[in-house]
């Protein structure tokens, strides 16, 4: 999974940060994958960003058999720590 998102941030050079949250990152029995992207604040195009990206995990979930429910916020979001598990993200990419 992970170079498959690294493809996708190659594609996608909004895309800053992801983590992964949830059941799926803490057993064995979860419904879907639970995916934070952040993305850069100055991003031109949020709506265009967010279609963008889901379209990307929905057909990375196809691939993989797994369901992604996405969360995308901006950098100052993000900061804000708004998830009720954002102590306990799982890094999975950050850009250099």
């Amino acid at each position: 999974m992970m170079t498959e998102i690294q493809n996708i941030s190659f594609d996608v050079p909004d895309l800053i940060e992801v983590y992964g949250f949830g059941s799926y990152f803490r057993s064995a029995n979860a419904n879907d994958c639970d995916i934070l992207l952040v993305v850069r604040n100055n991003s031109s195009d949020l709506g265009r960003l967010h279609f963008d990206l889901s379209q990307c995990f929905y057909q990375l979930g196809e691939k993989l058999s797994v369901r992604f429910d996405l969360t995308i916020l901006t950098e100052q979001e993000n900061a804000r720590k708004p998830l009720l598990e954002h102590d306990i993200l799982v890094p999975l990419y950050t850009k250099k």
